[in-house]
């Protein structure tokens, strides 16, 4: 065995240990195996009845199929990717964010506080012409429970004075 030639049938029969015997034992033949194995297949691919190139174009087909097969892995990564991307920008943004809403906040205190001031400057007439309308409207019931009272107290004055003099 030691003068075969290695081909893809008969390393496939052997066993790890004997192809790494047969390394050992033949670096030249090994060599050697790789453009004997190339026009081996193309040899075989001939004999099958199919052209030379057949081989390249099972190769370009496979790599076609691997590179199938990984596209939706590589999306996947792809998508961890940017959303890990996105997070690490949100973490590192925050304390941006929060400083920036803290300067706005201490710069719109100023325009608040006038806005403020010309809401109640605004609203005091109206508050003076509601309070107007209010003791205007409880004006005739104030008259109406003032001449009740006095009404009442005199009647107690009366039936006091008389219980005096009996």
């Amino acid at each position: 065995m030691a003068t075969e030639q290695l081909t893809p049938e008969t390393t496939e029969q052997l066993t790890p240990e004997m192809q790494k015997q047969q390394e050992e034992e033949q670096p030249e033949v090994l060599a050697q195996a790789e453009p004997q194995g190339q026009e081996h297949a193309q040899q075989e691919a001939q004999q099958a009845g199919q052209p030379a190139g057949a081989g390249a174009a099972l190769g370009g087909t496979l790599q076609q199929q691997i590179a199938q097969a990984l596209q939706p892995v590589l999306r996947d990564i792809q998508q961890q990717m940017a959303q890990s991307v996105r997070q690490q920008m949100e973490q590192e943004l925050e304390p941006v964010r929060q400083e920036l809403h803290q300067q706005i906040d201490q710069a719109l205190e100023p325009v608040q506080q006038e806005l403020h001031q010309q809401v109640d400057q605004a609203l005091e007439p109206v508050r003076q012409e509601l309070q107007k309308q209010i003791q205007q409207a409880l004006e005739p019931m104030r008259q109406e429970l003032q001449k009740q009272v006095d009404q009442v107290l005199q009647q107690e004055v009366e039936s006091a004075i008389g219980a005096l003099f009996r």
